[in-house]
Formats: C-alpha cells, structure tokens, sequence
C-alpha cells in the first residue's frame, strides 16, 4: 500500500483543535500513534499494521486499539472488509469532527460531516466499534438545557465539592450523549471514581470507555463489574502477602492494564505474583508488570505459553553455555614439567658420537 498526501514533505502539520481537545484526554500511547500515522502520510512508503506495531514495540492489537480509538473521536475513518479486516484509513480534520452538523437534530447523536482526506491504507487486522463524538459547545448548550441533565450537573458538584468546569459538564455531557449512559449510571460512575481516590477527568473518562466497551448500560452491570474487579484485586493483594488494606490507586492502575487492557486471566496473574516473590522475595507491583509486559507482548494467554516460553529460555540459554564453552582455549595442564616444550632426540646418532670419542 501506499501513502500520500498533498502538504510538503519534511513538515507534519497538527491542529490546535487536536492539542487542545483531544490529546489532554488520550491514551499517551494512542497519541503517539497518532502523530506517526501522520508523520507517514507525509512519505510514499509502504506501511502495515505490523510494521507500526515495531516501531512502538507494540502488538498490532495495541494498533488496533490505538486505530479504533481515534476513529470513535471522529479524527480519522477506517474501511473494513467483508470479513472485518481493516483495509484503509483516512484521517479527518479535528475542526471538522468537532464542529459540522450542529444544525442536526439536537435529540440525537451528532454525525460529523464530511472530512477532509489524508488518505493511506493499513491492513491486517479487525477492529470492533463503539460510537464516539465530542460534544460541540452548541451540543452541550441544548443537553444541558433538560432538566435531568441539570440535576446531574448539581450531584456531579456535591461528588466533586466544586462548581463544574467547562471541561467537567463537556465530559458528563459526553458519557450522556455519546456513550448513551443513564443519569443513574454517570451518577454511580461519579460515586465510584470518588471511592477510588479520583475525580478526574481523565480517570473517569477511562472508566467510562472501559465500561462502554464491555456493553454496561445499567448500574447492576457496572457494580457487577466492579466486584468482579475488586475480587481480582484482593486475590492479587493476598497472593502477595497484602493484607489489612485497600490497594493504592498506583497498584489499582497497575492491576487494571493486566485484567483490562491486556486481558490476562486471574491464573496468569497469580503465576506472575508467584515468580516475583521467588525472585525478589517482596512484593513488587512494578517486578510483576515486567512479567505481563512481557508476556502480553509474547501473545501469552495461557500457563500452557507460559511453560512453553519456558522451555524456550531453557533451551536458549543452554546453546548460549555451549557456545561460550566451545569458543575457549582449551586449558593447560596443572603439571610444571609438562608445561615445557618436548624436544625430540635421534638415540643412534647420538650412541655412535659417544663412540667415535
């Protein structure tokens, strides 16, 4: 496939819309794939998905969610295959995706309007979907004018103990409009980021999209959810002698990108806790994470690929010793005598000098 587009090469042209609305609230991963996507549009070479996937020392599933994110904030479009596989990507005009339609029907979702092509292809791989716009000022103004909204608005200030930004009724109008929330659910959404130490934007925002995307429309679902979660965590705690307290929101940040975002099972977790205390004989939150890292970026799903990357190791490391061993000089003798060099006599000539004296 090929990339191209119409700017100069040698300049990547970023939108202030972009910094200023969207990368405050994204992924720093996502970002950076995103700045690459565009850094490319600007060459004419070819580009895959496993290809960026190396860049980043990434799997082309952190790609694909990177991809899928920035195509739920409406800054680019992907065009999939009959059997889902995406075959082309075009990014959008962040002035664009925040501003067109506005004269759309103010009881619906905002569609955004056409954009403006930077065309390349990506392919080699699927990708699931979940709508996602930002709310225009127009779109806030209109939502924010029924009344449970404004109700919302009044328990979101008493949760968070000050008047609402912009930026916090933008967001609460986001997770309503877009995401399809309940009042009910962004209120107990609000209540749960609270209990957890964090009422930011950013830490809800991720909670919310997590929940989206694992289909919650009602508050049963997400305390359903969230036991799940806490049941996770305690396991963890006690598997590494923790006990007597809640887990600190570092190690529930941790705790979450191994069952979230990597999606490790609870076995898998428990066996990399397990090797951590073998080998630093503490708990270590950060040591157990390089495990997983690892493991999420060996496509680990299993303690069968656990054992089998084992024996990997065990058979690198054992060709390793044999060829540090065969490239040594072989080592001299211990005896001083045989240390010296072997002369070599002929007995006969030297029995008939002795006879000729």
């Amino acid at each position: 496939m090929r990339i191209y587009t119409e700017t100069l090469e040698g300049v990547t042209v970023i939108q202030n819309s972009f910094i200023d609305q969207y990368m405050p609230h994204a992924n720093g991963e996502f970002v950076k794939v995103y700045l690459y996507l565009l850094r490319c549009a600007n060459t004419k070479r070819e580009l895959s998905l496993s290809s960026i996937a190396d860049v980043f020392e990434h799997t082309e599933k952190d790609i694909q969610r990177a991809l899928t994110y920035w195509e739920k904030q409406k800054l680019l479009r992907m065009k999939l295959s009959s059997d889902g596989t995406v075959v082309s990507v075009t990014f959008s005009d962040p002035l664009v995706s925040s501003s067109t339609d506005d004269t759309a029907d103010e009881q619906n979702i905002r569609e955004p309007g056409p954009p403006k092509e930077q065309g390349y292809t990506v392919s080699g791989t699927s990708a699931a979907r979940t709508p996602s716009t930002v709310p225009s000022r127009e779109r806030i103004a209109a939502v924010c004018q029924q009344q449970e909204i404004r109700q919302l608005f009044f328990v979101a200030e008493q949760y968070l103990q000050h008047p609402l930004t912009s930026s916090e009724q933008q967001e609460l109008v986001y997770y309503y409009d877009t995401l399809q929330f309940s009042v009910d659910l962004i209120e107990y959404l609000l209540e749960y980021c609270i209990s957890k130490g964090s009422g930011s934007i950013h830490y809800m925002r991720k909670v919310a999209l997590s929940w989206a995307e694992a289909g919650i429309s009602t508050v049963l679902q997400a305390k359903q959810e969230s036991n799940l979660y806490n049941k996770n965590y305690f396991t963890v705690m006690n598997a590494f002698g923790i006990k007597g307290r809640n887990p600190a929101p570092a190690e529930q940040d941790i705790m979450a990108r191994w069952f979230g975002e990597w999606g490790f099972s609870v076995d898998l977790v428990l066996e990399a806790c397990k090797r951590t205390i073998q080998k630093t004989h503490e708990p270590s939150f950060s040591y157990a994470n390089r495990i997983l890292k690892d493991w999420h970026k060996s496509k680990v799903s299993s303690l069968e690929d656990v054992r089998r990357l084992d024996l990997q190791h065990q058979e690198s490391k054992k060709k390793a010793e044999q060829s540090k061993a065969s490239d040594q000089p072989a080592r001299s003798s211990g005896n001083r005598f045989n240390n010296f060099s072997q002369r070599e006599y002929d007995y006969s000539q030297l029995e008939k000098q002795l006879l000729n004296q």
